[in-house]
């Protein structure tokens, strides 16, 4: 099995909406599904709205909450500054989920905000891989790829 380092935080405003292990597990299985075979690292972060309207206007020039922000650190196209050791973990990035807006827009589409993190997880490791949602199309293509990688897995395909 290849290693993983799959770093969780989840800020005191979503501890009941969340389970480490559970996003772990989400993360892991995303990258399985994509073929992902090197080693790598990323972290998901839960926090408050106020954060990632922080996040969203400082770093991308949106003054309003979000669901989700990814920080890929990792860009595959680029010439790396220095070729990592063997063993060594490729940082793809980090992951901000807004714990509210799940909440929230899991109450307007009849789901579980749990359900909705999950999504959001898988969301936010498909754009550190490379997938884009810029475009109508380009966005119907992952979100139809989210939903194929949570139905693959039947704890995240309930609720």
């Amino acid at each position: 099995m290849t290693e993983r380092a799959i770093t969780i935080a989840i800020e005191t405003p979503c501890v009941m909406l969340a389970d480490e292990a559970d996003l772990r597990a989400v993360a892991l299985h995303t990258l399985a599904a994509e073929g992902l075979t090197l080693p790598v690292a990323l972290t998901v972060v839960l926090v408050d709205d106020a954060t990632i309207h922080d996040l969203n206007r400082r770093f991308l020039d949106h003054d309003e909450p979000t669901d989700v922000i990814t920080f890929a650190l990792d860009d595959a196209e680029a010439d790396p500054f220095v070729l990592p050791d063997a063993g060594t973990f490729r940082q793809l990035g980090e992951i901000y989920i807004s714990c509210e807006r799940a909440a929230a827009q899991s109450a307007e589409w009849g789901s579980e905000p749990r359900r909705e993190i999950r999504f959001l997880v898988a969301h936010g490791v498909l754009h550190l891989l490379g997938w884009d949602d810029a475009t109508a199309e380009s966005r119907a293509a992952m979100l139809a790829r989210q939903e194929a990688i949570l139905a693959e897995w039947p704890v995240v395909g309930q609720g």
